[in-house]
């Protein structure tokens, strides 16, 4: 819960700085918009997969728990997008997932102690990244690591709300400046992700050192 609360005042953070005060009660709006149409039921009904596995609290989900993380972002981002513009808010939300991601590599230098490229792909088998993610390792070498994800816990949160450029701006954005903010010698290359309608996300790191 401590992390969900950090991220969820990060994104008010954010908020702030763009528009006035008073329009972040808005946020406050997400009970209504969770019984929006909008919210495939489909969404709700896959069995016996890991993102349904039973956490503890009353019917919660993994997957239940990242949609009503993202529920309000969606709705509010909507509400800027019709104030201010489409384009505009996008902008502003790929700016600040980049500050995030340049944070959290940080993060991950101090506690890893090393900014290697094996340091930097051990990431990737850390159980909690894979709680969330369902993927394959197509090359794994001293400096190439590349996966195919067919699942994503981030995606089918913003998916059902038709939300795709939303979720790709909040999310995958960011991975580019994960990894070189982590070792500007490490390249990320990719032309697919779930969040934009395709198939998989493709991602290719190459250490360039």
């Amino acid at each position: 819960m401590k992390e969900l609360e950090k991220k969820q005042s990060s994104r008010r953070d954010f908020l702030t700085k763009t528009v006035p005060a008073c329009a972040v009660s808005c946020l406050a709006a997400g009970t209504a918009f969770a019984a929006s149409p909008l919210c495939a039921k489909s969404f709700f009904d896959q069995e016996e997969h890991k993102f349904d596995k039973e956490l503890p609290g009353p019917n919660l989900t993994s997957r239940r728990l990242s949609a009503m993380r993202n529920r309000s972002f969606i709705r509010f981002a909507r509400f800027l997008q019709k104030e201010i513009g489409e384009e505009k808010v996008i902008e502003l939300i790929k700016k600040e997932t980049e500050q995030r991601m340049f944070d959290q590599a940080k993060s991950d230098l101090k506690r890893l102690g090393k900014s290697d490229f094996s340091s930097y792909i051990s990431i990737f088998r850390d159980p909690r990244m894979l709680a969330s993610l369902t993927m394959e390792i197509i090359e794994d070498t001293d400096s190439v690591f590349e996966i195919k994800v067919t699942d994503c816990l981030s995606a089918e949160s913003f998916l059902p709300y038709k939300a795709g450029d939303i979720g790709y701006a909040a999310v995958c954005w960011g991975d580019y400046n994960w990894a070189s903010d982590f070792n500007p010698k490490i390249k990320m290359v990719r032309d697919k992700t779930l969040m934009q309608g395709h198939d998989c996300c493709n991602h290719k790191y190459m250490w360039i050192g």
